[in-house]
């Protein structure tokens, strides 16, 4: 089964801006890993846990009517919505998000296609810390391509999905009457071109009409230069060097799924090196091109100068909020900037990446990983 995935830029940045005056959305993560919950039993008792540890929160706390019944009214709607008999919601994910608030009309259900720890939170804005933490979408082709058969496959909001299929007719591998043998193997060997021809034109015209970020190739080894050679600039600009070994007619494009997947860990951990040797780069020369520890870093966020923010996943710290103009800070009664009353915030690290998400900066919870212990757990490279 395709594993699914709902999350996109667009959703994202939906989510990030939204927020209401004061805490009526209820966020909720639920873990669906099926090496944990394949019966139906253990995710039932999963979503008993998640939706009553919501209710005691809600009901812990003395609210105004207004917010009470909102609140009471989003988690009565997640019970409906959670149906453990009735899972067509969790059809092929691995977690899912649920935003619920009557006052914003939010209602969304988000699959998604790695497992995140459950939790819930109650605030004036959707929690999606969370989210950031999840790949996003990447538009990636993968070509497996053999002597005669090409294949074409995609990702998509649903998974990897098989887009075409290229059969070329080219000769047997058989010497027929009245051919020699070196000329039926040059002939042999000209169709073969002509059929990584034509892959290079399917794949640049695909490019021109549903452009793709990245290329992977699968293809015997003796292929894989003149596969190359075939393509255009325009194509191999995106080509990933990692070749997949694949029995191109019969793999399943589940089987696509489980090889591409280290590839794709692999380019997050290098990603990673290359931004933390950017900011290391960047403190020992005192450029101002970094910021380091969460004051600063919420400074830069307010001056919408993050390139990238980094930050360790299990980060958490209190802090406030200006309700005018955004301001970001660790503590004070009041905006240094315009004098308005600041509200308390109890995880400000989600605010400062609801933050980056809207000024369209990277996004990287680092998971086991030590270097930003010695700066706070968190640090960002500046555009300026």
């Amino acid at each position: 089964m395709p594993v699914a995935n709902d999350l996109d830029e667009a959703r994202l940045r939906r989510l990030a801006e939204l927020r209401d005056s004061g805490p009526t959305v209820l966020s909720l993560y639920l873990n669906l890993d099926p090496d944990r919950f394949a019966t139906p039993r253990a995710r039932s008792s999963e979503i008993d846990s998640l939706l009553d540890a919501a209710h005691r929160e809600i009901e812990s706390e003395e609210r105004p009517h207004e917010q009470l019944t909102a609140l009471r009214s989003s988690l009565e709607r997640a019970r409906e919505i959670l149906q453990p008999t009735d899972a067509a919601w969790a059809q092929g994910a691995r977690s899912v998000a649920l935003f619920l608030s009557a006052p914003l009309e939010l209602e969304e259900l988000l699959r998604l296609e790695r497992p995140v720890s459950d939790r819930h939170a109650i605030g004036d804005v959707p929690f999606i810390e969370p989210l950031t933490q999840v790949p996003q979408e990447k538009r990636v082709v993968i070509a497996l391509v053999d002597e005669r058969i090409a294949r074409f496959m995609r990702t998509s909001r649903d998974g990897l999905r098989e887009a075409l299929t290229v059969d070329d007719e080219v000769w047997g591998r058989q010497e027929t009457g009245g051919w020699s043998q070196a000329r039926y193997q040059r002939g042999q060997h000209e169709e073969v071109r002509q059929h990584i021809r034509h892959v290079a034109d399917v794949l640049k015209e695909t490019q021109r009409v549903v452009p793709f970020d990245q290329l992977l190739i699968g293809c015997p080894e003796f292929m894989w230069n003149e596969v190359i050679d075939a393509l255009h600039p325009e194509v191999r600009r995106v080509l990933h060097e990692e070749r997949l070994t694949l029995d191109v007619p019969d793999v399943s494009v589940a089987e696509v799924e489980r090889a591409v997947g280290p590839v794709f860990e692999q380019e997050r951990a290098e990603r990673e090196e290359q931004v933390l040797a950017e900011l290391r780069a960047h403190l020992g020369r005192e450029d101002g091109r970094a910021a380091a520890g969460l004051e600063a870093v919420l400074s830069a966020v307010f001056e919408r100068r993050v390139a990238t923010l980094l930050y360790d996943e299990d980060l958490q710290a209190a802090g406030v909020r200006c309700p005018h103009d955004g301001w970001l800070g660790l503590s004070g009664e009041r905006c240094p900037f315009d004098g308005t009353a600041t509200e308390p915030r109890e995880s400000i690290v989600d605010d400062a990446v609801r933050a980056a998400v809207d000024e369209s900066a990277e996004i990287l919870a680092l998971r086991e990983r030590p270097e930003l212990g010695p700066l706070g757990g968190i640090a960002a490279t500046l555009r300026f």
